[in-house]
């Protein structure tokens, strides 16, 4: 539509024309940037990761696409870093802190956790071809305690139908 505005013979002046185009061309961005940001968390294909393979615990291959329609799968390695989130236009998201139980409460929930300092990768999100284009990882602190941080681009937000759970 931009190019017809200068295009087409008209009695608006020159500037009005501009202020025309620059209106269309930020009403089209701003609509792209609204439909990828709310479709992009929308998961594709969901596939759990058995134990046996994933080191005794339950992980799920989550696949999303981009604006392009470029595929990107997310291995989160232990389901219960997932949990429910408030943001629009999703159910999960990878925690952003986690606080362990003791062992005394839950023995099975208490070894997931690393000796303070240590950093451990949650997930991972990897483009078409195989490559790692983002980590999730935790950095483990006292008592069960750990902070998560994003490496690269992991999608950490998503939105899953219920016809896939």
């Amino acid at each position: 539509m931009t190019p017809f505005i200068f295009i087409v013979e008209s009695s608006l002046p020159l500037p009005a024309r501009i202020a025309l185009a620059a209106t269309a061309l930020s009403t089209s961005s701003i609509s792209t940037a609204l439909v990828g940001w709310a479709g992009a968390s929308y998961v594709v294909d969901l596939r759990r990761l058995a134990p046996a393979d994933n080191g005794n615990i339950e992980g799920i291959e989550m696949t999303t696409l981009t604006l392009t329609l470029q595929r990107l799968v997310t291995r989160v390695y232990d389901a219960d870093f997932l949990v429910e989130t408030k943001r629009p236009f999703a159910k999960w998201e990878l925690v952003q802190n986690v606080l362990l139980p003791p062992p005394k409460e839950d023995a099975l929930m208490a070894v997931k956790g690393g000796p303070p300092g240590e950093e451990e990768t949650i997930a991972e999100t990897f483009d078409a071809a195989g490559k790692i284009v983002g980590r999730w990882i935790v950095k483990w602190e006292k008592d069960g305690a750990g902070t998560c941080r994003g490496m690269g681009k992991v999608v950490r937000y998503f939105n899953v139908h219920e016809e896939l759970l």
